[in-house]
């Protein structure tokens, strides 16, 4: 399977060919976007720059902001706390399920408090969170759900594509990612009003765009008066060009192919640690289907540290593979936080008294977990390469046993 999708040169072409416009297009944004909401069960689809910045319009669609409290999970990129900091939001930082490694609904439910707004449930290394009780705590509480489904293209969860449960789903095009354009990501939603909120915190808060597929722009007949007022609410500048769209909805297009191809890798990797006691894969219950954006594990051998693991792969020829992410409390910006709110609580009002203590005890799940965690690659494009890598994974892990 090439890197690239072969449709993918034609469809730049197409967008270069035609060339570059304020007012018109060649149409890729409307065809990602309807494509990609459609492939994953919802009504609409908005492009972004990156998967970040798909959290921050959500976010800010639903009214989320200054001191509001929104509750993520420990394990996730630092771009799901990140996205509440600067909304001027509190991130409630919660502990994982043990077996899943994904936020734990009892965690959530101990953390309500009057002043949540939003939960954003990851779907870590591909697997979906137990969304229905989720989605019952946000209906009992009239909060919005923001499935992250950053590493998740075509997991399912009970009988439904993840991504297609939450109010908004967030998924992102990073270099990393099933689907990849470079960068970028999009944001879909079922809801109109919801929808018609996020396309114009996207876009500068023009107060006249729809969201229709690729209602990127006020019609030229209105932006060219001199009378016309533009922005009648605060908007980000997220828009994804036509060229990465162009590329996206090439990716898009054999994005069953490119999952599959996710899951042989994991596959040959999960018939080798089964055979070893000490190494524990993240638990996929029953009902859930697996993404695999990366196979992850747990070592639970006491006498060989982590990095000699990493050693001894790469010396047979592995490809290596990453720990874990610092547990999201745990992360320096945190502390810093915590410290300058201590000393200077006049300057952040919106955080002085209502900040959580961002130390270590707080998530003991993950906190133990984590140092223990490798995630090793699937992103192979022929399948006798994953054999090679599993192969070498099996010699590794025989020189331990």
């Amino acid at each position: 399977m090439p890197r690239v999708a072969p449709a993918a040169y034609r469809y730049v072409q197409e967008v270069l060919d035609f060339g570059f416009h304020n007012a018109h297009s060649v149409g890729m944004t409307a065809r990602l976007e309807r494509d990609f909401a459609a492939r994953f069960g919802q009504k609409y689809g908005i492009a972004h720059c990156n998967g970040t910045a798909t959290l921050q319009t959500a976010l800010l669609a639903a009214g989320v902001g200054v001191g509001d409290e929104v509750i993520v999970p420990t394990f996730t990129v630092f771009s799901t706390p990140a996205a509440v900091l600067q909304c001027n939001a509190v991130p409630v930082i919660v502990d994982v399920d043990p077996d899943t490694w994904t936020i734990s609904v009892d965690a959530i439910r101990k953390h309500l408090t009057p002043r949540t707004r939003a939960i954003i449930p990851v779907s870590i290394c591909g697997l979906p969170p137990d969304l229905d009780p989720i989605m019952e705590l946000a209906q009992a509480n009239k909060l919005v759900v923001i499935e992250d489904n950053a590493q998740c293209v075509l997991g399912w969860y009970k009988g439904r594509v993840a991504g297609s449960i939450g109010h908004f789903a967030s998924f992102s095009f990073q270099a990393s990612k099933t689907i990849t354009c470079g960068d970028g990501g999009i944001l879909t939603c079922s809801d109109d009003t919801l929808a018609l909120a996020a396309r114009k915190a996207a876009t500068l808060g023009f107060k006249d765009l729809t969201v229709k597929p690729g209602a990127t722009v006020v019609p030229e007949s209105l932006r060219c008066r001199p009378d016309y007022q533009r922005h009648a609410s605060l908007g980000w500048n997220q828009r994804l060009p036509e060229v990465a769209c162009a590329v996206a909805l090439a990716e898009l297009e054999r994005v069953d192919e490119l999952t599959e191809m996710r899951r042989y890798c994991a596959m040959a990797f999960d018939q080798v640690v089964r055979e070893f006691d000490w190494v524990v894969p993240q638990r996929t219950p029953e009902g859930y289907v697996n993404a695999y954006w990366n196979y992850a594990v747990q070592f639970r051998h006491d006498d060989v540290p982590w990095s000699k693991l990493l050693d001894t792969f790469v010396s047979l020829g592995g490809d290596g593979f990453y720990g874990s992410y610092q547990p999201a409390h745990l992360e320096p910006v945190f502390a810093n936080l915590n410290r300058a709110v201590d000393a200077n609580p006049a300057r952040y009002p919106h955080f002085a008294g209502r900040l959580p203590r961002y130390c270590k005890g707080i998530c003991p799940n993950w906190e133990a977990i984590q140092p223990r965690i490798a995630m090793l690659k699937t992103n192979y494009f022929a399948t006798d390469a994953a054999d090679q890598q599993a192969e070498i994974l099996a010699q590794t892990l025989k020189r331990f046993a």
